[in-house]
């Protein structure tokens, strides 16, 4: 029947052609999902594999769902690939389909991979946290380290569906399948889509908003600064500007901001340069802490304050010149 034909005049058969998607089109949207799509894709796949395949049941919702399931999805995954590759082997198209390498690459990219970038994100909280590196660097390298995460999942199942989609293009290509139609976007595509859409774009803009609020407050030379340390892991940082040779003074002390609250009468103070290097770090209960220092070289200086382990509170940072 030719294709404008919506049904066969005797039988009354549905002329259906095959749904072909581009590479182009599943990819960008498994992509900017962060591999959201990959889940639509299975359910889609599978539903039009069953039409190949009449006899056997196919259930494509719950198997998108499967995927969910932790070791059965790996199973699921096998099963789609070699589904495809059947089809293809029954009109002898060229595959380069690998069911076997497909279950590999779906362990090792997305679990490995994670589990490396997971490691670095706790070694650099557990720098952060212990002063081994300036505080605005070691948020800002968790940031990229989590964005890398989620990239790493997103690469699995962009891989996973641009090698499935050409090889079922080539099948819906070949001369004993019904011909293919590129597929119409429908509300499904849509919604998720657009979720996934969504969610990419609040990890961006979480990724942006916690390195801003991470950057360090400016305090020029002769003033100061009020702030609260409210918790055992909050680290406040300052940054002022130093010329060569000329003697500074930082000093943290204890006051109270007017609403009832305790001041930070003990503290961990620490001076660094622009590279993340420590210059100076003092940890005692003085009141107020008072670090004398003579900088050597010109440029940015940073300043951070937090609680000594016991005392949370407010205080008042100066930085002065002589």
């Amino acid at each position: 029947m030719p294709p404008p034909d919506a049904s066969c005049p005797k039988c009354g058969a549905r002329n259906e052609l095959r749904r072909r998607y581009s590479l182009w089109r599943v990819g960008i949207l498994t992509f900017l999902s962060f591999g959201l799509y990959y889940y639509y894709w299975m359910c889609v796949s599978w539903k039009h594999l069953a039409e190949e395949m009449p006899g056997k049941e196919f259930h494509p919702s719950w198997h998108a769902l499967s995927q969910l399931v932790p070791i059965y999805n790996f199973v699921v995954i096998y099963q789609h690939f070699r589904t495809i590759k059947d089809v293809q082997e029954r009109e002898r198209v060229k595959s380069n389909l690998v069911p076997g390498l497909a279950l590999a690459l779906s362990i090792v990219l997305p679990y490995i991979l994670t589990i490396g970038v997971w490691i670095l994100v706790i070694v650099l909280l557990w720098a952060l946290l212990s002063f081994s590196v300036a505080p605005a660097v070691a948020v800002l390298w968790v940031v990229i380290s989590i964005l890398m995460l989620i990239a790493a999942v997103a690469g699995t199942f962009l891989t996973l569906v641009l090698w499935g989609q050409r090889n079922l293009n080539k099948y819906w290509e070949s001369p004993g399948a019904r011909r293919a139609r590129s597929a119409r976007t429908g509300p499904g595509e849509i919604i998720i889509s657009a979720a996934g859409g969504l969610f990419t774009a609040l990890i961006i803009i979480g990724g942006i908003w916690l390195v801003v609020s991470s950057q360090s407050t400016p305090i020029d030379i002769g003033s100061e600064r009020r702030g609260t340390i409210e918790s055992h892991t909050q680290v406040d940082d300052y940054r002022f500007e130093v010329r060569a040779g000329t003697q500074y003074t930082i000093r943290v002390s204890p006051t109270t901001l007017g609403l009832g609250g305790d001041p930070l009468e003990a503290a961990i103070v620490a001076l660094w340069d622009s590279d993340g290097a420590t210059i100076l770090r003092t940890i005692n209960a003085d009141t107020p802490i008072v670090i004398p220092w003579t900088a050597s070289s010109s440029g940015t200086r940073y300043v951070t304050i937090e609680s000594d382990g016991y005392n949370l509170g407010d205080y008042v940072l100066r930085v002065d010149a002589r």
